[in-house]
């Protein structure tokens, strides 16, 4: 067996204020995003690598990595056999999560470009989604949570994983989530007809991140929640 792709080390490099173009986009804007990919890859093997336990995936298991970026959780799954799709909504970090593949290590592997708002997966056509690190970026947090249901199969699960911050947190170490706001996506995960949610803290490296999970619900009890939401406590 060869050896995994190497986790590329790279500094901290803040982004930097470009001109925007005529057409709103900056010139440099696929620089900024490989800066942006390269800067995701430093520290992510043990996050990752916890992520996909704590998924515990199975051969049945049809997988998808919401905001996967340069893709280190789903080389992780796609080496347990697990077929795997990597979404994310920048073409840079799609190029850069193939280039990090091994060539005949990606026999499991789709890389789709999209956002969780518009996921480009069928309805029911994963047993298991996770993002890591994504849904404090998400533009629309209820659409992106509607479409998690639509495309999950029933009797599917879902893990949304983001580094656990302090309260009043400032510039780039606020990327990441309160237990307050982790509470809140338990809240909207229930309130958007998922079951048995629960949240849980688990260190991974140097990092310590909050991981809510939680199950397709039955489209029966989603409809009993939905007419009485006393139900869903």
């Amino acid at each position: 067996m060869g050896r995994p792709a190497p986790e590329l080390p790279a500094p901290e490099i803040p982004t930097p204020e470009i001109p925007a173009s005529a057409g709103g986009q900056t010139r440099a804007q696929p620089v900024v995003e490989l800066l942006t990919a390269l800067a995701m890859t430093a520290g992510r093997g043990p996050v990752a690598r916890a992520i996909i336990s704590e998924a515990q995936l199975t051969a049945a298991d049809r997988a998808a990595d919401i905001g996967c970026g340069p893709g280190t959780a789903v080389r992780q799954a796609a080496r347990r056999g697990v077929p795997v799709t990597g979404i994310d909504p920048s073409s840079v970090a799609l190029r850069l999560a193939r280039l990090l593949t091994r060539t005949g290590a990606d026999a499991n592997i789709r890389w789709m470009r999209g956002s969780a708002e518009r996921l480009p997966l069928p309805d029911g056509s994963a047993t298991v989604l996770w993002s890591v690190s994504s849904v404090h970026h998400w533009a629309d947090q209820p659409a992106g949570l509607a479409e998690v249901r639509r495309v999950l199969a029933p009797g599917g699960r879902v893990l949304l994983a983001e580094r656990l911050i302090r309260p009043g947190t400032r510039g780039h170490t606020a990327h990441g989530f309160t237990r307050a706001q982790a509470e809140d996506l338990a809240r909207a995960l229930t309130s958007a007809g998922f079951a048995a949610v629960r949240s849980k803290i688990l260190t991974a490296g140097r990092r310590t991140m909050v991981v809510v999970r939680a199950d397709q619900a039955d489209p029966a009890q989603v409809n009993r929640v939905q007419a009485d939401p006393a139900q869903a406590s």
